[in-house]
């Protein structure tokens, strides 16, 4: 982490959980708010999620082209008049490839800003984990992630500091008194998830559709984790709030069980992509083609954070519905044997 020694802030497994039982026994309060519809694809062609490969050795030379082949940053941009919410993977204060790095969220902000849209208007949002993770604020400063945004003037937002709503999606059946979540979310006018990839414990992997445990408050996470329909409750958080560009970060990709660093594979890939279902397969495919601890033990689609997220239309993992776009930045020989080995893991 560079220079940042003289500005980390204690994150303990012991003040965490107590920062959480406070939570617990004083939960926030969430009115009920209208659903809103998802908002409609800024990138989709002809229905087709659109999702790129980049291979590059340079994260920010990555990042750039995967979402300009996308379609481009001033596709999101375009008309927004309110905030633009970027969420990370900040869970823990471990260093990337075990949360997002920070040079990632560096990477989108500059290029909002470079597309004309205003940096106060930009906004960094998390809440981290409950074992090791909270407070938020604290984490956030030992990643890097306060420096990136006070050095480019967007705001920090954390969710357990800040107001909720509660959303009961017409198709969530897992939440029966609706899920709360926070109310920058609720309100922003975009939504850029920047997550990793590793395998999990619970989930078997978290990529996107994972990311959305971060916006709950605590009383959900208990509802989460008590056993019951977990996988049908991790994904239908994400008919809770539109998410408008995933872009992610695999240019290091923890595999092992143990998630040890100095194991970590290191594909130099960066996907984005439009829909969280869709690019999510093409993330999934990447790690069990490296061999990822459980992803790799079934095919891709029969993973069940993918199957559920299709029935609940958040797009389809199959290759067929899928615009896929690549670029070999890094001349590669490899390269077109890896997007065919993805594009075989994904046909059905």
């Amino acid at each position: 982490m560079g220079d940042m020694g003289a500005d980390r802030m204690e994150v303990t497994h012991e003040g965490s959980m107590a920062a959480y039982k406070r939570l617990l026994e004083n939960p926030p309060v969430g009115p009920l708010v209208p659903f809103k519809e998802p908002r409609r694809d800024a990138y989709s062609v002809d229905g087709r999620g659109v999702v790129a490969i980049v291979r590059s050795d340079s994260r920010w030379e990555g990042i750039c082209e995967a979402v300009g082949l996308v379609s481009g940053f001033e596709s999101i941009v375009r008309g927004v008049e309110g905030e633009i919410l970027i969420k990370p993977n900040c869970n823990t204060d471990d260093p990337f490839p075990r949360d997002t790095h920070p040079d990632t969220v560096r990477a989108i902000a500059e290029s909002l800003i470079a597309s004309g849209f205003p940096a106060e208007r930009i906004v960094l949002g998390e809440t981290s984990g409950r074992a090791r993770g909270l407070p938020t604020r604290r984490t956030l400063t030992n990643l890097g992630m306060k420096r990136v945004a006070d050095d480019l003037g967007m705001r920090v937002i954390c969710f357990e500091e800040g107001e909720w709503v509660t959303v009961k999606p017409p198709r969530s059946t897992a939440w029966p008194n609706g899920i709360k979540i926070p109310r920058s979310v609720y309100e922003a006018d975009r939504v850029i998830l920047a997550p990793i990839m590793r395998p999990h414990s619970t989930a078997t992997f978290t990529i996107s559709l994972k990311l959305a445990v971060g916006i709950l408050d605590s009383v959900g996470r208990e509802w989460l984790h008590d056993g019951v329909d977990h996988h049908e409750k991790l994904v239908e958080l994400n008919l809770a709030y539109s998410a408008d560009l995933i872009v992610a970060d695999a240019t290091e990709m923890l595999v092992d069980r143990d998630l040890t660093p100095s194991k970590a594979a290191k594909p130099g890939i960066i996907i984005a992509g439009s829909k969280r279902v869709a690019t999510d397969a093409i993330c999934v495919a990447l790690m069990k083609l490296h061999g990822a601890n459980r992803v790799s033990d079934r095919p891709v689609l029969e993973h069940e954070q993918l199957k559920i997220g299709e029935r609940l239309g958040l797009g389809s993992p199959r290759i067929g519905d899928i615009d896929l776009r690549t670029a070999n930045l890094a001349r590669d020989e490899g390269f077109d044997d890896l997007v065919s080995a993805i594009e075989g893991e994904l046909e059905g």
